[in-house]
């Protein structure tokens, strides 16, 4: 089935993961039965016209503004309840705070009412205040809801979303499925290496358990969820604090660890270090070590995460050296090597020597990926 996001242009930003929630909101309507997304940009203030859109498509979500937008939504939503022939009412007697009559409300994490759902003419429509992806969760359990009325749930073909580890390239899943569980499901590689296993409901729970015990600390989620959110969770419940010491990633670390609110309960600190002199003054790396080994090598990684730790004082500290490109690669270093380290408090160490394809931003998005994952393994080790 057909579904289409409305944004307002210039809300979203190109960033890692943007305001939607992408690729995690694709994988989400994956497992609502919504295989095909398309995007619809209106100009800010501009009135949204239900009429306009194609009829096979069975599902519209319209995001309001994102956090921090001075964008009126008054608007937009004014022209959607027109579209839906829908009307304000209170919530309850002796309330003062307003509903949309008929339609289901949505529920941020501090379950404060920030948008609705409604099927309407065969097609369902939804509506949030700020971001969608930070409706997820309500999303998901009245979507469950609204499909499960209309008994069109055996329309879905798959029920559950795994999203699995990868290093930056193709994950071999035959190392942890049989061929005929490989042809169940369906597989959807992400842009950061990672690889989301899409599976139907009668996979049951035999395979389930097979399939986690194979695949260990690999699996990071049985849930559309970014790394970053999981990794904060995880950080928090552990009260680890992290500093980061980057050099080719170029601070793309720490922006991912801050991405999610709440973060600075565990990033305390964050070193770019590109030049071989910053290494030297804000790391306290050696310069024999630099002359012996090069920036960009095992030696340094370590060294630069170890520094940050000192510097920062925090339990963990993650670095990452190496080349991005396009130019600047040897034969004995290409473009698309990168080191990474891990090192906490407690002594203990964990490295990596990356080998990334793709351009620059590619190579920068994969290997900060790894960094993360390294984090979470440390943590779960």
């Amino acid at each position: 089935m057909k579904s289409l996001l409305v944004i307002q242009r210039w809300n979203d930003t190109e960033s890692l993961t943007p305001a939607t929630g992408r690729p995690y909101l694709d994988l989400l309507l994956n497992t609502l039965g919504f295989a095909h997304i398309d995007v619809l940009e209106l100009t800010p203030g501009e009135r949204f016209d239900l009429d306009k859109v194609d009829s096979e498509v069975r599902l519209i979500l319209v995001q309001g503004q994102t956090s921090g937008s001075i964008t009126d939504n008054g608007r937009l939503r004014r022209s959607l309840l027109s579209g839906l022939g829908l009307s304000l009412g209170l919530d309850s007697e002796g309330s003062d705070r307003l509903r949309v009559v008929g339609a289901k409300p949505l529920y941020n994490s501090e379950e404060v009412e920030s948008g609705f759902a409604i099927k309407r003419h065969g097609r369902i429509v939804a509506y949030f205040e700020n971001s969608v992806w930070d409706l997820n969760k309500s999303f998901s359990e009245v979507m469950l809801s609204i499909l499960t009325e209309e008994r069109s749930s055996r329309r879905i073909r798959f029920h559950e979303c795994w999203l699995v580890e990868g290093v930056g390239h193709t994950v071999d899943m035959t190392q942890f499925m049989e061929e005929e569980e490989l042809a169940q499901c369906y597989l959807k590689y992400l842009p950061a290496g990672d690889v989301a296993i899409l599976m139907p409901k009668f996979m049951g729970d035999e395979f389930k358990n097979r399939l986690k015990s194979r695949l260990q600390n690999h699996l990071y989620t049985t849930y559309p969820q970014s790394l970053e959110e999981g990794l904060g969770n995880l950080l928090r419940e552990n009260n680890a604090t992290v500093a980061t010491a980057e050099s080719c990633t170029a601070g793309l670390i720490s922006d991912r660890l801050a991405s999610t609110p709440g973060s600075s309960d565990y990033l305390l600190s964050a070193y770019v270090t590109y030049s071989r002199q910053a290494k030297i003054t804000s790391l306290g790396v050696a310069e024999v070590l630099i002359d012996k080994y090069g920036e960009v090598s095992r030696e340094i990684a370590i060294a630069m995460a170890r520094g940050a730790l000192k510097a920062a004082g925090t339990t963990l500290a993650v670095s990452a050296t190496g080349i991005a490109g396009p130019g600047g690669g040897s034969d004995e270093k290409p473009v698309g090597l990168v080191y990474l380290a891990v090192v906490s408090s407690d002594g203990s160490v964990l490295e990596h020597k990356g080998f990334y394809k793709g351009n620059r931003d590619r190579i920068r998005l994969q290997a900060s990926q790894t960094a993360l994952h390294m984090l979470r393994r440390i943590i779960t080790k």
